[in-house]
């Protein structure tokens, strides 16, 4: 048997609106009952799991469509390469903030004090602010 909107919104932890938003913009077409009424099955659930984690991760709309468009049962070729293209291009992006974040960790653990630095300690950290910095613009994301 099939959730309402409220029942969906409870078990997921997420505001009714996102629900009706995510119909609203054709990202998910729950089945609708005689009255009007969303209801969703489990499988819809899922889907919504899926739109939440690639929200989590910084996907557009218009990419989440795509993920979820190759997810039909009988997705197009040009359909197939789009989304292996954008997971292509999310992983790198993915790795290079990783290796950013990595390298802002390792940053941190240079900085003993930040009231009484020695001049090698604080060439250290330029050192490694110029690193940063040349991964930043070899990203290109310095704006």
């Amino acid at each position: 048997m099939g959730k309402n909107v409220k029942e969906v919104a409870k078990k997921l932890s997420i505001p009714k609106s996102t629900l009706r938003y995510y119909d609203k913009v054709d990202l998910l077409k729950p089945s609708r009952e005689e009255n009007g009424y969303r209801v969703y099955q489990e499988s819809d659930l899922l889907m919504i799991k899926y739109i939440l984690v690639m929200k989590y991760g910084e996907f557009s709309l218009e990419e989440m469509q795509t993920v979820l468009n190759t997810m039909q049962i009988d997705p197009t070729s040009v359909c197939i390469e789009k989304t292996e293209q954008l997971i292509a291009a999310k992983k790198k992006l993915f790795q290079d903030k990783i290796d950013y974040y990595e390298q802002m960790v390792a940053l941190f653990d240079k900085i003993p004090d930040i009231i009484n630095f020695t001049n090698e300690e604080e060439s250290e950290i330029d050192c490694c602010i110029e690193e940063i910095y040349q991964t930043i613009v070899a990203n290109g994301d310095t704006q």
